[in-house]
């Protein structure tokens, strides 16, 4: 995400929240497989998503439904490759009309250089027949702006010729999966545009496969569609293939990956990616301590799950971590839309909501957990596990490492 989106964020809230005058503001998803979220912004005023780089100045408050698009569904066999080129994510916006002021569309051409002329950006809409171009309002560094935007499926798109693509500087990142197994662990790395519906596709497919995501900063100086970046590391190292082309492919498409095994990491692996010339243009580190055994990020059935020294060997997930699941979890109503009509009847979830504080509706919550059986603790963890992913994996982690201590976690009841 583009350095200014992410300025705001403070410690109650991730860059997978909303960002608005009040602070975070929770994202549902819909539908998980359409990749469909519905955002409830309470107030006027601006809003960002940073981990998509979407901003949206609203002059009500206003719910908004946000669908990540895959390219190929809309320009399937239609002629525009000769002519224009995708330069962003596409979004499938709903929103009441005129509640929207502003909407900033994130692109990934670099423009910090000052070369590029920004005439040559439009807004793509879909629509029956086709595709229709909108003139911006402006272009910014990392956003196209519309001022009283109109929404469908849509896009920043650039005018171009494929002979001037190779020239063509973009932001981008650099995503590196790994799977330890007992004798050696395997990695994927990819290099793509900044677009963060090309990063979800690839997300989703690597977690599929129980691939677990190593966080490392993007390259930070300009790379250039078409080119072709070699992988090297510290190591002696097989990768295969050697070299990436930085190139865009819709998220509905199979992304170009090199793939390598590694051992022993020791003291750390050193790895880069490197351009024609030899210079570096992405380097990181990998140690030991980056690598997460894949069964911790996919744990079994929590009820089956051993118990630590002194608790009983019945004791589910949620009443092991019930202190620190009551303090770390921030958003609650994301939660509770998906337990409604489930595990919580609707006085219990008008109950639940009307507590003031996360923390005060996660003791309310836990206070109706006394009448649940093991069926509903799941379905209430595997909910946590949607909505607050990094958290479980992390008390999972850490629950793991105390065991392996003989040390139990603490018992003192919750206030």
């Amino acid at each position: 995400a583009p350095p200014e989106d992410l300025q705001h964020m403070g410690p109650l809230g991730t860059e997978d929240d909303f960002w608005g005058p009040l602070g975070p503001v929770a994202i549902e998803v819909v539908d998980k497989d359409r990749s469909l979220h519905r955002v409830h912004l309470p107030m006027a005023g601006s809003y960002r998503w940073p981990s998509t780089g979407l901003r949206f100045v609203v002059r009500e408050p206003a719910t908004i439904d946000i669908e990540f698009c895959a390219s190929d569904k809309f320009l399937h066999q239609m002629a525009w490759e000769q002519s224009w080129m995708v330069a962003g994510p596409l979004f499938d916006i709903k929103v009441k009309p005129g509640a929207v002021a502003t909407v900033y569309l994130p692109h990934f051409v670099d423009l910090r250089g000052g070369c590029m002329d920004t005439s040559l950006f439009q807004v793509a809409h879909f629509k029956e027949p086709g595709m229709l171009l909108e003139k911006p309002t402006r272009v910014e560094l990392y956003h196209v702006v519309l001022e009283d935007p109109s929404f469908s499926p849509l896009g920043v798109f650039l005018r171009t010729i494929h002979t001037a693509l190779r020239f063509l500087p973009i932001t981008s990142m650099v995503l590196l999966y790994h799977h330890a197994r007992p004798d050696e662990t395997v990695f994927h790395l990819y290099l793509i545009p900044s677009d963060c519906c090309i990063r979800k596709a690839i997300d989703d497919e690597e977690k599929a496969f129980q691939f677990v995501q190593i966080r490392k900063p993007p390259p930070l100086a300009s790379l250039y569609l078409g080119s072709r970046y070699t992988v090297s590391s510290s190591e002696r190292l097989e990768a295969i293939p050697k070299e990436l082309e930085l190139c865009y492919r819709s998220p509905g498409q199979p992304q170009l990956y090199s793939e390598f095994y590694v051992g022993d990491l020791g003291s750390g692996l050193r790895l880069q990616l490197k351009e024609g010339s030899g210079a570096v243009v992405w380097e990181a580190l990998v140690k030991p301590g980056d690598l997460r055994l894949t069964s911790s990020l996919v744990p079994p059935a929590p009820a089956a799950s051993p118990a630590p020294p002194g608790a009983p060997a019945s004791l589910h997930f949620l009443d092991r971590h019930r202190e620190q699941l009551v303090a770390r979890v921030t958003t609650v109503d994301p939660m509770l839309d998906k337990l409604l009509g489930q595990v919580l009847s609707e006085e219990q979830y008008e109950q639940v909501r009307a507590k003031a504080t996360a923390a005060n509706q996660m003791r309310e919550l836990f206070r109706f957990s006394r009448s649940w059986d093991p069926a509903c603790k799941d379905q209430v963890y595997q909910t946590l596990k949607e909505t607050h992913p990094y958290l479980i994996m992390e008390l999972w982690e850490t629950w793991g490492g105390d065991r392996e201590r003989g040390v139990s976690p603490p018992t003192q009841p919750l206030p």
